[in-house]
C-alpha cells in the first residue's frame, strides 16, 4: 500500500512543482467488452482544479489545470456498508510554456514531499480520507525538461485504492477530489534551491460520482476488482463512463434479474442557465448466466425483442423524466447458452439520445438517474412476452452536475 500511495502522489508533486518554475470512448454503439459487470460504475474523469503556489507563505502564482483519473465504485451501497474507489490511475499534463521558463533560473530538477491527497465522500465515514496521512510521499529529483508537455501518470505501475469508506443509513454518497498539498524544493544547477508550497483544490464544481444508499444492511464490502477500464481521455470538466445498474424485471409475471447499462460523456459541472446532453451515448444489456439459466429451464433456446423503455430520472432540471428509448430499441437474436451471459450492445448499431437536461430555478445540482424499463421479448422465434422493470432501488445515478 505504501508503494502504491507513493506513486500516486508522484503526479501531485510535479503539479506542485511545475508552477513554481514560473479507453475508446464508448462512441456509437457499446462494445461489449467494456461494459462493466452488473453493480459497477467505471469512468474516467477531467476535473478542474487549481494550484496555489506559496513562498515564505506569500501566495505568489496560481495555475489552473486538470487532473485526468479513472477508477472503478459501485453504483449502490446498502447501510453501514463498506466500500472503496478501486483500480485509480490517470495523469497531469502541464504545457510547454510552464516548462520553458525553468531555464531563467537555472532549474533542473526538484524534491517534493506530498502531506496531503485527500479523496472525499460526503455522508460517508470518514467523510474523506487523505492517503498521505501520517507517511508523506517523498520523490527525489524530479527532473525539468524545458519547452515539452509534461504528462505524468498516476501510478507508474498498477493501480491504487481509496478506502475503506463506510457508508450512512440512507441518501446517497458523492465522491469528490478534496485536494493535495506539496511541499517542494526546486533545485538550480548553480547549487541554490528555492522551497515553494502548493495548494490544490477542484475549481469548476467537485461532484465525481454519486451512489445512492440503502437496501438491506449488512452487505458485504464493496471492493471491486477487474472492471475494464479503457476510456479515451475527456474534455477539461467531462467525464466518460458506464455505469450498469441491477435491474429486477417481471417477464409475464417471472422475476428476472438483468442488468441494463448507459455509457457517454457526461459534464461535471454546469453554467446556471445553460444545459447539456449526453454525447456518444449508447447502453447494453447484460442477461448474468442465471437468468439465461432460468429462461432454458422455461424451455427457450433463443430470444429477440425491442426494448420499449429505459426512462431516465431527472433531480433539479428537466425534464423529470426522459424516455430515451423512445420510439424502440431492437433487441437482436441471440442463442441462449447454459452458464453462459449475455451482453448485448443497444441500439447495436447508432447512439442514443439522452437529453437536454436545464437546470431548475435555484437547483445547486442536476442528478440523472436510471428509472422505468420495458421490453417485448420473441422466444424461439415465436413466443411472445413483456418485460417491465422498476426503477433500481436505492437510486443508481448516471450522473451528478453541480450548478455554477
Amino acid at each position: 500500500m505504501r508503494l502504491r500511495r507513493r506513486l500516486a502522489a508522484l503526479a501531485v508533486g510535479v503539479a506542485a512543482l511545475l508552477p513554481g518554475t514560473v479507453v475508446a470512448s464508448p462512441a456509437q454503439a457499446l462494445p461489449p467488452e467494456i461494459v462493466p459487470a452488473v453493480g459497477a460504475d467505471t469512468g474516467r474523469f477531467k476535473l478542474p482544479i487549481g494550484c496555489t503556489i506559496t513562498l515564505g507563505g506569500i501566495p505568489v502564482f496560481y495555475l489552473p489545470t486538470d487532473v485526468d483519473v479513472q477508477g472503478v465504485a459501485p453504483v449502490q451501497l446498502g447501510p453501514g456498508q463498506e466500500f472503496w474507489l478501486t483500480q485509480g490511475s490517470g495523469s497531469i499534463t502541464f504545457p510547454s510554456w510552464l516548462t520553458s521558463l525553468a531555464p531563467i533560473l537555472g532549474l533542473e530538477s526538484a524534491d517534493a514531499r506530498v502531506t496531503n491527497l485527500s479523496i472525499g465522500a460526503t455522508n460517508a465515514t470518514p467523510e474523506s480520507i487523505n492517503i498521505a496521512d501520517g507517511d508523506p510521499f517523498v520523490i527525489d529529483d524530479i527532473p525539468i525538461e524545458a519547452g515539452k508537455p509534461l504528462k505524468v501518470g498516476l501510478p507508474l505501475d498498477g493501480t491504487f485504492d481509496v478506502g475503506p469508506y463506510t457508508a450512512p443509513d440512507d441518501g446517497a454518497v458523492t465522491f469528490r477530489f478534496d485536494g493535495a498539498v506539496a511541499e517542494v524544493d526546486l533545485k538550480s544547477s548553480a547549487g541554490f534551491t528555492i522551497p515553494i508550497k502548493a495548494d490544490c483544490k477542484a475549481s469548476r464544481g467537485n461532484a465525481l460520482l454519486r451512489v445512492g444508499v440503502g437496501g438491506a444492511a449488512g452487505q458485504p464490502p464493496a471492493k471491486i476488482q477487474g472492471a475494464p477500464l479503457d476510456f479515451a481521455e475527456p474534455d477539461s470538466n467531462e467525464v466518460i463512463g458506464i455505469v450498469n445498474a441491477p435491474y429486477e424485471c417481471s417477464l409475464d409475471g417471472t422475476p428476472l434479474d438483468v442488468g441494463i447499462a448507459v455509457g457517454g460523456n457526461f459534464p461535471l459541472s454546469m453554467k446556471r442557465g445553460s444545459s447539456f446532453s449526453f454525447t456518444d451515448a449508447s447502453g447494453a444489456l447484460t442477461i448474468p448466466a442465471g437468468t439465461v439459466n432460468r429462461l432454458i429451464d422455461m424451455g427457450y433456446t433463443s430470444a429477440s425483442g425491442e426494448v420499449t423503455k429505459l426512462d431516465l430520472n431527472v433531480e433539479g432540471g428537466s425534464p423529470a423524466v426522459d424516455n430515451v428509448a423512445e420510439g424502440g430499441i431492437e433487441i437482436p437474436t441471440v442463442e441462449l447458452v447454459r452458464d453462459q451471459k449475455i451482453v448485448l450492445s443497444l441500439p447495436a448499431d447508432g447512439a442514443l439520445t439522452a437529453g437536454p437536461y436545464s437546470a431548475n430555478a435555484g437547483a445547486e445540482s442536476v442528478a440523472v438517474s436510471m428509472g422505468d424499463a420495458a421490453a417485448n421479448f420473441t422466444f424461439d422465434g415465436a413466443t411472445t412476452a413483456t418485460a417491465t422493470c422498476e426503477t433500481p432501488s436505492p437510486t443508481v445515478y448516471l450522473v451528478d452536475t453541480p450548478v455554477t
